[in-house]
C-alpha cells in the first residue's frame, strides 16, 4: 500500500499544480497521511479510513480559507476606473464637436450621452467608454 499512497499523494499534487482549483490538494493531504500510516505498518483498513477522513475534513475546513485568500481581485483597469467621476470641461461639447477633459495630465475627447451641449467649465460626468472617447452626462457642481 505505500505505493499506492506514494501515487495517489504525487498525481493528485500533480493535478492541483496543473489546475490550481483547489480541487484534488484534500487528496494529496489524504495520501500523505496515509503513507505515513502505511510505513509504519498500519493496517489497510485503518489507512482508508484515514485517507477519507483527512480528505473530507481537509476540504471542509480549509477550503473556505483558501478560497477567500485567493479569490480573483478584480480591480478595473484604467479607462473603467473613471467612470462615474466627474471632470471640468476644458472645450466646449456640441452636437458636432467632442470636448476634452484632462485625467491625470492626459487630455480626453468627450462626448455628450444625450447629444446635449455643455460649455467651458462645467462639470461632467463619465458614464461610459466608446474608443477613445468618454460618454458623458452633466456632473455634480
Amino acid at each position: 500500500m505505500v505505493w499506492i499512497w506514494a501515487v495517489v499523494t504525487l498525481s493528485t499534487l500533480v493535478a492541483e499544480v496543473v489546475t490550481v482549483e483547489l480541487a484534488c490538494i484534500w487528496f494529496t493531504f489524504g495520501g500523505l497521511v496515509s503513507f505515513i500510516l502505511a510505513l509504519c505498518g498500519v493496517g489497510e483498513v485503518i489507512q482508508i479510513i484515514v485517507f477519507l477522513v483527512v480528505a473530507v475534513l481537509s476540504f471542509a475546513s480549509l477550503r473556505p480559507v483558501c478560497k477567500k485568500l485567493l479569490k480573483d481581485s478584480n480591480e478595473k483597469t484604467n479607462v473603467e476606473s473613471v467612470i462615474g467621476t466627474t471632470h471640468t470641461l476644458l472645450s466646449e461639447i456640441a452636437e458636432d464637436k467632442p470636448g476634452e477633459i484632462k485625467i491625470n495630465g492626459v487630455s480626453w475627447r468627450v462626448i455628450s450621452k444625450d447629444k446635449q451641449t455643455f460649455a467651458v467649465g462645467e462639470k461632467v460626468k463619465i458614464v461610459e467608454v466608446q474608443g477613445n472617447k468618454f460618454l458623458v452626462e452633466k456632473g455634480e457642481e
